[in-house]
């Protein structure tokens, strides 16, 4: 029970609440009843009583948290009795529904993990309803007895169910498939159970208020929060919306209600009341009907928190960042009066494909929403179509815009929900959250206006574009450049000195400085020029924006505006603050005559060049009034900064009235030498023209280029000048940008980096320590070679003091020490391909969880392939990939066992002479890779975006050496960018992934087993009764004389029975076949189980590697090998209890190496070795009578021999073929087989 549980809690959280379709009217709880007579006379509240859906009612095939007209039920009596009771029918009353009869096909009683979703077949709700009183399910009720013995009142307390007060069991007249009683549960949803840990429910008598008690209880159902219809009903023609007649016939009648409620005096008669609430729900209910749906159209997207006053709605747009187009939110939007350029970004074009599956296209960009995370916390965009739902918004209490959709991914797993704090929109699985309600608003624009647009759009985004590149160019070309002071320079801390370009004004308001990113209500401008040396003034660029990487296109900036025009050379002066934290060490130069405050962005800037700003110990200052951090007033105190001045010199190439200074580099501090914050924060700054020439100086890289390759430097100046005349007149092309980008490409290539040789050799250290420090060099698995660890630590040492600023010392450098990491990594000792393994967990790391499969250690368990499924879609409970745990390693669940444990005494609880699937053969091993096959399955084991799965093709898996005879296994990177590896899941018995490499249970022994060890022709099968049959299609030939089953060919349908007859010789890989379970085998720890493992024989030895994938069908009978399907509803298939099942409405899961019957089985006479009893109906799916064309014949009709002889003429088709001898004819035009 606990491991059905486990398995849907996922699934049923998401129907926690609110299936109701109609709100709450004046209804409420009554007196709880305590005899069945109470229950079975007057109409009832059915509440469930446990911890999962308890507190709400049943309400149609859901819940409802409130008491609601449709959450009225009576039990009808009919007639009949089972042992002694009474049967009744359940009925909705606001509907006349009843809850309808169904037999489950399959129980959990044998606490089998295995699930078949018959027991759910309703469109993924438990129970069905019906108008047909002959079709409902009768039920006998009786006052729940905790653990008693009578099955149709037995309850236990299992699920927290409240059995303190009476409560009672709704028992059903027939059993399940296997015998045991159903029961009409409570979960997260109500279903047909066999579970008596969620079978009491509580049952209320149901109360009516009257008068103004009355009219209040429907102002609150229909108006929760007293909120007007008009706001959460919007009126319009959006998808969502109402008829604007129905939103104001609403609006009048609440407006009405209020107005009577908040009188004075309560004077309407209960006849008044009863109208005002009959319109009251006519009004609303109307609404509810006529709310239009999604169609195609081009869309604003936003979010309802405005609507609930949770902030503003939030528009999603396509966004760009780290290489990734994904989408986000905004809530400082405005949607224009006029679509304009800036909104294109925001558009959507919505193309319904069928129901409330769709496509949501992105305008600009063209890409589609996914729900895949491009980066985090942000859904991305495709380039593919994919499609998504939108899905009309549930009732989910006070919080509900009855306008809004939500966008969820097609399995119904992901719902988009948008983050006010950072703007992401990511998936947050709560119906009642705000972000999560969007509202589709659409545009009157024609689709020439909307491309007009467009292409409007398109070129700001390449005007974006050329300038972000423009400026990087810049920087690249003159990052070589360097300025400095005259030799003779004095640098001091005197920030009074005459001929100070920048005035102290003393006014915040009337300012010189701008910046473009300052930090509100902390530090100041005019700190920056003040006098005095007080330690807490200072000015700071803003931080609460987060840190990032400062470059020439995203930096901080201080605009000067100076007291006379700036002319040739000049000195920039800086002070830190007291704390010494987040300075500038860099700034990009810019020169302008014309500069706005409030049109920053307007000014045409001239770039100058990039200024290094050198801070000297030499030149001291010490700050008053401030604690030793240089961080807290303190009167009196003192801190004395050594190095806290610097000065930066620039060339400037014309006179220039206003200064620009881009913080391109920044420095957190010298101990945390941080240079990826961004912000910063300086107790002083101002300019003087330089009374001295500064000197310009180029370094040792720019000369090289220029001495090796200076048609690239030349090529770049030509781009620039190229493209800064297209960022001038905002012209960029498509051309100039790939242009300019081939040009700084190929400077940067021929640019000397000895940061290069730095990182290589960094990397080169850190993987030879590791394996140094690990004791992975030597001559076991996953130990390096001694002689290639001396080479690589031989290379390390050769370029210590590498210290070459030209590109070819660089390159051979570089090339050196990669390649001999590459042949370092690549000679790890690995399996010897061709031999067989065994792969097991070494992580000694005790779990203590809820399932008893979930105890213990994992250490030493081994892997092995479940199935020949080769899905992708793996997750951390449900893979073919998984392990079993040791014997005793159950006992092994806390500090104290773990500290005393043996772990030597662990044993197998499965052995690998009998089931292949825990064996596998290494077929490849070179390079730090290995392929492994299963030798059951031909699975191979693969890692692959980020994830651990199988597939029939050869997928090498990178490893890498933790311990000697240690490995962790690498996955791959996932949709994130992050590394995954191979990692035991202790919860489920599952191999998933993990990007911590810390965690032990990521690493993993492989150990060789000889090939006389090994089950070379049998393989074992999980989760099988002894004496149940079960249809299977396998990769490989079964032996059908030999192991614990007897395999079956499908002979044909006779009446109601399948004929089956057993195989004398072989089954061919890949044929379907029906076999019974002759023996069920005991663990090796000597724990016999009625739900555990069989053997079966192979025909040929597993070890030769022969396996099929391809599946056959075979009288009817369809193979399932590779990839689970789901059949359609009336196709049939052998469920879990080992009988012919025909798929209910939502279909049937046939699981991989499964197998179902497609319809064209054969009728016979034989009797065979073997029958399955048919129920109504079955056979009929079995032989596809009930998918053929019927065919309506004339009234009389004329028959012939199939050789074209008449033989009846004009005679009544219903007679045609009486007294006929067995055979085919020719009746009213169609063959006819008459038996």
């Amino acid at each position: 029970m606990k491991r059905f549980y486990n398995y849907f809690l996922s699934l049923f959280l998401l129907m926690a609440v609110g299936i109701s379709g109609a709100m709450a009217q004046a209804y409420r709880e009554g007196n709880l009843l305590e005899t069945v007579e109470a229950v079975t006379s007057q109409d009832i509240l059915l509440n469930g009583t446990g911890n999962m859906g308890g507190g709400q009612y049943l309400c149609g095939q859901g819940y409802s948290s409130t008491v609601t007209k449709d959450c009225r039920y009576r039990l009808e009596q009919v007639s009949g009795q089972v042992d002694g009771l009474n049967l009744y029918v359940l009925k909705q009353v606001s509907t006349g529904l009843y809850v309808k009869d169904y037999t489950l096909q399959t129980t959990d009683d044998e606490q089998t993990s295995q699930y078949d979703t018959s027991d759910y077949p309703f469109g993924g709700y438990g129970i069905a309803v019906t108008a047909d009183k002959a079709e409902a399910m009768q039920f006998t009720v009786s006052l729940a007895v905790e653990n008693g013995t009578d099955p149709r009142s037995k309850t236990t307390q299992g699920q927290a169910q409240d059995l303190s007060q009476p409560s009672f069991v709704l028992a059903t007249k027939q059993p399940s498939a296997n015998g045991s009683i159903q029961f009409l549960g409570h979960y997260y949803k109500p279903f047909y159970a066999v579970y008596e840990d969620t079978n009491a429910w509580q049952i209320h008598a149901v109360d009516e208020p009257q008068g103004k008690e009355k009219l209040q209880a429907y102002m609150d159902a229909y108006f929760a929060n007293n909120t007007d219809p008009a706001v959460t009903y919007p009126a319009g023609t959006n998808p969502g919306a109402c008829p604007t007649e129905l939103v104001e016939a609403a609006h009048a009648v609440y407006t009405e209600a209020n107005a009577a409620l908040n009188a004075d005096d309560f004077t309407l008669t209960d006849e008044q009341v009863n109208d005002l609430c009959n319109r009251i729900e006519s009004s609303i209910e109307k609404l509810k009907t006529s709310i239009n749906p999604m169609v195609d159209g081009v869309y604003f997207i936003h979010d309802s928190r405005g609507v609930f006053n949770a902030g503003n709605n939030m528009f999603i747009y396509g966004d760009k960042g780290n290489g990734q187009d994904y989408i986000s939110a905004n809530g400082n939007y405005t949607k224009p009066a006029k679509l304009d350029a800036d909104a294109v970004k925001y558009l959507w074009r919505v193309k319904v494909v069928k129901g409330d599956s769709a496509t949501i296209q992105n305008v600009l960009t063209g890409l589609y929403f996914t729900h895949k995370d491009a980066v985090a916390n942000h859904f991305g965009l495709s380039q593919s179509e994919t499609l998504v739902m939108v899905r009309k918004c549930s009732e989910t209490g006070d919080k509900y815009n009855h306008s809004s959709f939500y966008i969820r991914d097609t399995n119904n797993t992901k719902r988009a929900c948008t983050n006010p704090s950072y703007g992401w929109v990511l998936n947050w699985d709560d119906a009642k959250d705000p972000g999560s309600q969007f509202v589709f608003e659409s545009v009157t624009e024609t689709e020439d206006e909307l491309n007009a647009l467009l292409e409007e759009a398109k070129q700001d985004v390449r005007n974006e574009k050329l300038a972000s590149l423009y400026g990087d160019a810049v920087y690249a070309l003159n990052k070589g450049i360097s300025y400095a002071p005259a030799a003779d320079y004095v640098l001091d801390n005197d920030f009074s000195a005459e001929g100070a370009l920048v005035r102290h004004t003393g006014e915040e308001e009337n300012t010189p400085w701008y910046c473009n990113n300052k930090q509100g209500g902390e530090g100041t401008y005019e700190a920056l020029t003040s006098e005095g040396w007080d330690g807490l003034t200072y000015f700071h660029s803003s931080w609460s924006g987060g840190a990032f990487e400062p470059s020439i296109s995203k930096n901080h900036y201080l605009v000067a505006e100076l007291e006379q025009d700036a002319t040739g050379d000049i000195l920039v002066k800086v002070a830190k603050r007291a704390c010494g934290d987040d300075y500038p060490t860099q700034f990009a130069v810019y020169g302008a005559n014309k500069f706005d405050k409030e049109h920053p962005n307007a000014t045409e800037w001239k770039f100058q060049g990039l200024a290094d700003i050198n801070y000297t110990d030499s030149v001291a200052v010490t700050y008053t009034d401030v604690d030793e951090k240089g961080k807290h007033k303190v009167e009196g105190g003192t801190k004395t900064v050594p190095d806290a001045v610097g000065i930066a010199a620039m060339h400037l190439d014309s006179s220039y009235a206003y200064i620009k200074l881009a913080a391109t580099k920044t420095l957190f501090n010298a101990s945390n030498p941080l240079t990826n914050r961004g912000y910063f924060a300086i107790a002083k700054l101002n300019i003087w023209e330089a009374a001295e020439p500064v000197v310009k100086s180029y370094t040792p890289e720019l000369q090289d280029v220029q001495n090796t390759n200076e048609a690239v430097i030349t090529e770049l100046q030509t781009q620039i000048e190229a493209a800064g005349k297209q960022v001038a007149d905002s012209s960029a092309t498509d051309a100039q940008i790939a242009l300019l980008q081939a040009a700084l490409d190929a400077f940067n290539n021929n640019y000397p980096d000895p940061s290069r040789v730095t990182t290589a050799l960094a990397e080169a250290s850190s993987i030879y320590n590791a394996a140094s420090s690990k004791n992975l060099i030597g001559d076991k698995l996953a130990q390096y070679p001694t002689a290639v660890a001396e080479k690589l630590a031989n290379v390390i040492t050769k370029y210590q003091g590498f210290n070459s600023v030209k590109l070819a010392d660089i390159n051979a450098a570089v090339n050196e020490i990669n390649a001999t990491v590459a042949e370092f990594k690549a000679s790890i000792k690995l399996p010897e391909a061709g031999k067989f393994y065994t792969l097991r967990s070494a992580a000694k790391k005790f779990e203590n969880k809820a399932g008893n499969d979930s105890k213990g250690v994992t250490y030493r368990a081994i892997i092995y392939s479940e199935s020949n499924n080769a899905t992708t879609e793996v997750t951390g409970s449900f893979t073919p990939v998984r392990f079993y745990r040791m014997a005793g390693s159950s006992a092994i669940n806390d500090s104290a066992s773990f500290a005393d444990a043996d772990f030597t005494k662990l044993q197998d609880t499965i052995n690998i002479s009998d089931d292949a699937r825990l064996v596998w053969k290494a077929e490849a091993s070179a390079n730090g890779q290995i392929t492994f096959r299963n030798l059951a399955t031909g699975m191979y084991l693969t890692g692959a975006n980020g994830k651990i799965y199988q597939s029939v093709e050869a997928t090498p898996i990178n490893v890498e050496g933790i311990a000697p005879e240690t490995f962790r296994f690498n996955a791959g990177k996932n949709e994130n960018g992050v590394t995954q590896y191979m990692n035991a899941k202790a919860a489920f018995n599952t191999i998933v992934t993990w990007n911590d490499t810390t965690d032990v249970n990521s690493n993993f022994f492989i150990e060789e087993v000889a090939k006389d060890k090994i089950a070379k022709q049998s393989f074992y099968l999980a989760n099988v009764k002894e004496g149940r049959f079960y249809a299977g299609t396998f990769a490989v030939d079964i032996a059908a004389t030999d192991g614990y089953i007897t395999p079956y060919k499908v002979i044909g349908v006779n009446g109601d029975k399948l004929v089956l007859g057993a195989y004398d010789d072989v089954v061919e890989a890949g044929t379907p076949f029906i076999y019974s379970v002759d023996m069920v085998i005991t663990t090796a720890s000597g724990v016999p189980t009625t739900l555990g493992f069989t053997q079966v024989v192979t025909a040929n030895d597993l070890t030769e590697g022969n396996y099929t994938y391809e599946t056959k069908n075979v009288n009817g009978l369809q193979g399932v090998l590779t990839e689970a399907v789901k059949i359609p509803a009336g196709k049939a298939y052998i469920n879990n209890s080992g009988a012919v099942a025909v798929a209910p409405e939502a279909g049937a899961d046939i699981a991989a190496n499964g197998a179902y019957f497609n319809g064209d089985a054969s009728t016979t006479s034989e009797e065979g070795d073997e029958t399955l009893e048919l129920g109504k109906q079955v056979g009929n799916a079995l032989t596809g009578i009930d998918a053929t064309k019927v065919i309506v014949l004339p009234a009389k009709v004329d028959v012939y021999s199939i050789d074209g002889k008449l033989l009846r003429q004009g005679v009544k088709s219903s007679n045609a073929a009486k007294n006929l001898p067995a055979g085919v004819y020719v009746i009213g035009g169609q063959k006819v087989l008459v038996k």
